[in-house]
Order: structure tokens, then sequence, then C-alpha cells
């Protein structure tokens, strides 16, 4: 309305300059006739575009005061998954004993370039970025492509939705030609929509799935350190903390965040402090590992089992896809701080430690964790590690909301209530049918499996 008043209003000045100066002889009606062609070419909708810098999300609004508080309560949130990893990474990894010393380098090395690839690399650089007006996840994703592309197989609820589109002023370039073939390609492709909704579905399911999964192992791997307990009453203490963890989940991830934040972060200096002391104690050489030759020799050496033992290298990133599915709780550049300069040092100090300590008693792969700590430290450490682990499960269980609230929204999912669980932002949901059958799923795995090897095989 506004773009239309002004070019009522130059209109208006333009026929009261015609009134005076039709006097003045052709050289006037020349430049009235060049003003006429500049304001034909003035389009409200371009006008609009200029000034409006693209829509606006949730996150876009929230100032660097609000963003180091999310990235505080993200440490709580995301990071407990991926920060319990070296409970049972090597042990996982070296089912069969360590067979040559330099392989503990090879796995060291592939544990390092695996974070520094997918949770550093993709995530933090590039995944976090292809959001859904702030909220992350597979249905995010997908909503965000049917959006610009017509291949959604899921009949619109809301007819009149259909109309809504985001305007946008995009100058002509190769990245947009690009586009719309692509768009033309799958839009005039079947197979490929399915295939796209297909992917979406699976990739769902996988990350409620970990959500399951990632609870039982953690609970289990940290419940595990008290050596005087049989593996029923290790079961039984893990069933109890999993009831209590899905209990507190009503309070909302503001309140849970700030709750669990502290503990995470205490866990993320004692791993850093035993690994610093490790790597110091007993072998700095393992530094080496940051050459990547390590992976290749280590293949070489191993063969077939080498292969196999990426199943153990692989849980060292258990819980990464919680950084994009949690997104919506947080925001991009609060995720990307926490993690750049809290999580990754602390884990990559946290497993160099741990292979130090093994180049001196490899015998001592099948608790690495708490056979490497410091005397003084044990109990301190192991009472944070418990509640590290039971925070760990927050991460996937945050996740799983926040999907499942996007899933339900384009009409994937049956009706269920969700309930917003914070004033201050909206993507922090919290879904009661959800939480108690992931609690019900959680305490059969781990009465069914027991042990954390059987988990990590699941994986």
């Amino acid at each position: 309305m506004m773009a239309e008043k002004a070019v009522e209003t130059k209109e208006t000045e333009m026929n009261e300059g015609t009134e005076i100066t039709d006097d003045h002889g052709g050289k006037n009606m020349k430049e009235r006739k060049l003003s006429w062609a500049k304001l034909r070419r003035v389009d409200s909708l371009n006008i609009e575009a200029g000034r409006v810098p693209s829509f606006e999300n949730h996150a876009s609004k929230v100032n660097w005061k609000r963003t180091l508080s999310l990235a505080f309560q993200s440490i709580g949130v995301i990071y407990g998954d991926i920060g319990t990893s070296p409970l049972y990474v090597f042990s996982s990894t070296f089912t069969n004993d360590i067979q040559d010393q330099e392989d503990i380098i090879g796995v060291l090395s592939l544990i390092i370039y695996t974070i520094a690839l997918l949770p550093m690399l993709k995530y933090v650089f590039i995944v976090l970025w292809a959001n859904d007006n702030g909220d992350g996840g597979t249905f995010a994703l997908y909503s965000l492509i049917c959006r610009y592309a017509k291949v959604s197989l899921i009949p619109n609820q809301q007819p009149e939705d259909r109309e809504l589109s985001n305007y946008r002023l995009e100058t002509p370039s190769n990245q947009l030609r690009r586009a719309h073939k692509i768009r033309e390609k799958l839009e005039n492709s079947k197979t490929a929509q399915i295939l796209l909704f297909l992917v979406a579905i699976m990739g769902t399911s996988m990350v409620i799935g970990d959500g399951v999964l990632t609870p039982s192992i953690s609970v289990l791997s940290a419940v595990s350190g008290i050596h005087s307990l049989g593996t029923d009453a290790v079961v039984g203490v893990s069933v109890a903390i999993l009831i209590i963890l899905f209990s507190v989940q009503r309070l909302g991830t503001d309140k849970v965040g700030f709750s669990f934040a502290p503990i995470i972060f205490v866990w993320f200096l004692f791993i850093s402090g035993i690994g610093l002391y490790n790597l110091f104690k007993y072998d700095l050489g393992v530094l080496r590992a940051f050459n990547p030759a390590y992976i290749i020799r280590y293949f070489k050496r191993n063969g077939k089992q080498g292969w196999i033992s990426l199943g153990g290298v692989f849980l060292c990133i258990t819980g990464t896809e919680a950084m994009f599915a949690d997104l919506g709780h947080f925001n991009v550049r609060a995720v990307q701080i926490s993690f750049s300069f809290i999580t990754f040092p602390a884990l990559v100090t946290a497993y160099s430690g741990q292979a130090a300590y093994l180049r001196k008693f490899p015998e001592n792969v099948r608790n690495t964790f708490y056979d490497s700590i410091p005397g003084p430290i044990y109990w301190p450490t192991f009472v944070v590690a418990v509640a590290a682990a039971i925070i760990a499960s927050q991460a996937m269980i945050s996740g799983t909301f926040a999907i499942l609230s996007q899933s339900q929204s384009i009409g994937c999912f049956p009706r269920v209530k969700v309930i917003h669980t914070s004033s201050k932002y909206e993507g922090q949901v919290y879904i009661p049918e959800a939480n108690y059958t992931l609690m019900i799923a959680c305490v059969i795995v781990t009465v069914a499996f027991k042990t954390t090897d059987k988990i990590g095989n699941a994986y």
C-alpha cells in the first residue's frame, strides 16, 4: 500500500509539472516523456522486495545476549550424547583387544577426522544453514523443498495455503538457472518425488530410533563404572534413571537446558583435564594421529577387520543429528558457537588422552575411560559421568519432539498434543505421548540388551 501511494504521489507531481511546462516547447516535452518512461518501470512489488530483506523467522530476531544464552543451553540439550561417547568408543572399536600398538594411532586418527568432517564441517558449516525458517530436521528440509517446487505427495490440509508465497526479488544467475532446472526435473518425475518422500520418512525414523538407543547405551555405560555391581543391578539402576529423566521433560527445554548445561559443561572440563593429564603423562606421540596417513596404514594392516571396526568408531558421533534436529529450540549461531569452542576441543582432547593411556596399558581397553581416570578424582568423575549420561538422552528426546511437531504440521503424523514450553522461543515444544512412548521403548531396550556392546551392535 505504501508503495502504491508513493507511485500515486509521483503521478500527481508529474501531472502538475506537465501543466507548468507545456509552454516551454519541445525540449520539456522530451524530458516529460523520459520521466514517464522511468516511472512506468517502477514495480511496487520490486520496491517492497528491495525494502524487506527476505522473510523473517523465529531465529532472526535473536540478539547476541540471547544467542549466548541459547549457546549455553544447547550444551545441556544437544551435546550430552556425543559428549559421553568417550565412555565406550575404544572398547566398542577394539572388540578383539589391541593387536598392534600402531592400531591405537590409526583408530584415534579415524575418530579425529570423523568428528572434524561430519559434525564440524558438514553440520556446523553446511547443514545448519539449510533450515526452514529456523527449524531443523528431516521434515524441515522436505517442507523447504516443497515450498519451492511442487513435489509434495502429502495433501495440503489448508487449500488456501497453496496460494501463499514469499516474494523475493532474485537477479538472474547461473545458480538460479541450475535451481530452475533441478526444480523442473523434480516436478516432472514421479519417481523422484516418491524417492524424496521415502528418504524424508526414513531419515525421521532413524533419528527417532536413535532417540531410543542413545539413552540406553549412555546410562548403561555410565552406571557400569561401579565394578561391584552385577549386570542385573546395573540394568535396574539404569531403568530407574531413565524413568526419572523422561519424567522431567514436561518442564520444557528452557528449564531442562539451564539445569543440564552446567553439568555437561563440568563434564567437558573433566574429560578435557583427564585427557591432558594422560597425554602428558603417557605419550604425547599419539598426536601423530592428526596425520591422515595413519588411517590408510590402519586399513592396510587390518583389512576386513579394520572396516568392521568402523562400527565402533562411528559411535564417536552418535547424536550428531541432534545439532540439526534440535535447531528449532535454539538458532544457528548458538549451535555453531557451542560446538566449535567447547564440544569439539573437549572431545579431541579426551580421545587423545585415552589413546595415550592405551599405548601404555593396552590390556585395559575393555574399560578405557574409567581405568584412565587418576585415583583422587575417580568418584567425582563417576558422579559427573552418570549425570552426563542421563543428560545425553536429552539431545535425541528434544530432537524427536521437534521432528514430530514438524511432521504433524504438514499432515504426516497423527494429531497429538504439542505443548510450547517457552514464551521466548517458539521452537521449544513438548509432546507427552511421544515422551512416554520413548520411555517405554528405552526401558525395553535396556532390559533386553543389558550391555553396551550389544546396543552398540544395534547402532
